[in-house]
């Protein structure tokens, strides 16, 4: 709710399995064998969700196992909520924590979003990020855009990302969507676009040079059935 570009594509924030070291990140964005439960929708404005993961291990072994929450208040243009997320590891030194905070606030010509994210490894490697983003409708179609900073803890390996996009809609169901997105690392990072939207499967090995840049490009049609 809180990223212009959700959780698909070149251009969507890197915050979800940001990766120090040891991270353990198989639930960063989906979870297998999930149990939730959420409020219910009449209290206010206030909206919240717990859920539980089981990581399809035997009895003895937890890997993979995910417990969370989130809750959150929505008003009129104000949207504010935060998030605590833990994923087990084979040791407690590779648990996994996540912890995220984010905003949007709607004034009609633009939708201004702000993200704060934490995740840190039971060993203590952490990795923190930030993102200012802004959906802006223009005519039967939306222009997105964010700007997020990655901050490893202990290190000047840094990086950060730009993404800017455009939608057209061209029926209630159906849109056209282009998007733009570059990476740039600092020290010895070797973040790319592809570690984040195209990184599964064959491209997964891929890697900029260290303090290198990284970009994507995508253009498709969406359909909604």
């Amino acid at each position: 709710m809180f990223d212009p570009f959700g959780t698909n594509g070149v251009g969507q924030s890197m915050t979800p399995g940001m990766g120090p070291a040891g991270a353990t990140n198989t639930n960063a964005v989906r979870a297998n064998n999930s149990v939730g439960y959420f409020l219910p929708g009449n209290l206010g404005g206030i909206y919240g969700q717990a859920m539980m993961a089981m990581g399809e291990n035997t009895a003895s072994v937890k890997t993979n196992n995910y417990t969370g929450f989130r809750v959150g208040y929505a008003a009129g243009p104000l949207n504010v909520a935060y998030a605590y997320g833990k994923t087990e590891g084979a040791t407690d030194a590779a648990d996994t924590k996540y912890s995220n905070l984010g905003a949007s606030y709607d004034l009609g010509v633009a939708n201004l979003m702000v993200t704060w994210a934490e995740e840190k490894t039971g060993a203590g490697a952490k990795i923190t990020g930030q993102l200012i983003g802004a959906t802006m409708p223009m005519g039967a179609g939306q222009i997105r855009a964010a700007y997020s900073r990655y901050n490893v803890a202990a290190s000047s390996d840094d990086w950060n990302k730009l993404a800017i996009g455009y939608v057209h809609n061209l029926s209630k169901r159906t849109a056209l969507y282009a998007t733009y997105a570059r990476v740039s690392n600092d020290g010895a990072q070797t973040k790319v676009v592809a570690n984040n939207g195209l990184g599964n499967g064959q491209v997964s090995t891929i890697t900029a040079a260290p303090g290198g840049n990284s970009t994507g490009y995508e253009f498709g049609v969406r359909h909604s059935f």
